[in-house]
């Protein structure tokens, strides 16, 4: 008795594994098929779409760039405005789940601090640069068509000036910075042409994302090595998980909400994509 039902088991035992290894190579299959589209669309995109082959040229500048002394001071303007976006992405959360936001704060070394009163620390605390992918990520699908642009730009100005006026404190850099930078987006959305327009939306969302990302490699650094005040830190106090996790897993997150915009929002019809391959038009 005891044998045939050791029999029995050692052959279930076997029919589970083989149904686990036929899964496992079915969901490795599907997922490579998905990264080749993936791969496929974004060559595609690079390719053929304008808008896209633009903000490439932009990364490209804003990355050699980055840290050439005098140069790399182009850049400064934009990535205060990243600083400010990321800011207010802790005040909209804050409100969002029922906190009060007393001040918002921009310093000229790029960093930024919000005050908060009550709320739902956890999301207030990862809606920082979270919050800044997610926003880099719209500015990735609104900049698909220059038509957009002006409205977008002019759009942004007004909620930077409304910050402005409601929350943004902690010294005359903190109120001077967002109030320029609020008022040099609508008057860029009103004086300037749409092309003009549409490059300083793309210029916006490259420096959005890249700036995030380097912000996020800044803030596994500060995990790693330091006791330094940060978001993940406070997240490690909520969650008694540790700071760099926190950091490790925003990156993920970020780049993954980063690399969907952009194949979302430049992503061709598989129409076209048979096209190029057969070189016959169907």
């Amino acid at each position: 008795m005891n044998e045939s039902f050791k029999k029995v088991a050692t052959q279930k035992v076997k029919l589970v594994g083989e149904a686990a290894a036929v899964h496992a190579g079915t969901v490795t299959n599907v997922a490579a098929g998905h990264a080749k589209i993936f791969a496929a669309d974004i060559i595609h995109a690079l390719k053929h779409d304008r808008a896209a082959q633009l903000m490439t040229l932009i990364l490209i500048f804003c990355l050699v760039c980055w840290d050439i002394p005098g140069i790399s001071m182009a850049l400064y303007p934009f990535k205060l405005f990243v600083t400010i976006i990321h800011e207010a992405c802790h005040a909209l959360a804050t409100r969002a789940t029922g906190g009060q936001v007393s001040v918002i704060g921009i310093f000229a070394n790029r960093e930024g601090v919000t005050m908060t009163k009550d709320g739902f620390m956890p999301l207030i605390a990862m809606a920082g640069y979270v919050g800044t992918s997610v926003f880099g990520g719209l500015l990735i699908w609104w900049g698909r068509k220059p038509a957009n642009a002006k409205l977008v730009l002019h759009s942004i100005g007004v909620v930077i000036l409304a910050i402005t006026a409601f929350y943004v404190g902690g010294g005359w850099f903190s109120f001077l910075c967002s109030l320029v930078i609020g008022t040099a987006l609508l008057l860029v959305s009103k004086k300037c042409s749409v092309q003009f327009c549409h490059y300083f939306l793309l210029m916006l969302a490259v420096m959005t994302t890249l700036e995030g990302l380097v912000s996020i490699e800044e803030l596994f650094m500060i995990s790693a090595l330091t006791d330094g005040h940060s978001d993940a830190k406070i997240m490690e106090s909520i969650t008694q998980v540790p700071a760099v996790v926190w950091s490790v897993l925003w990156g993920i997150i970020s780049l993954g909400i980063l690399s969907f915009a952009f194949w979302f929002s430049y992503k061709p019809s598989r129409e076209s994509i048979d096209v190029d391959n057969t070189g016959e038009i169907g």
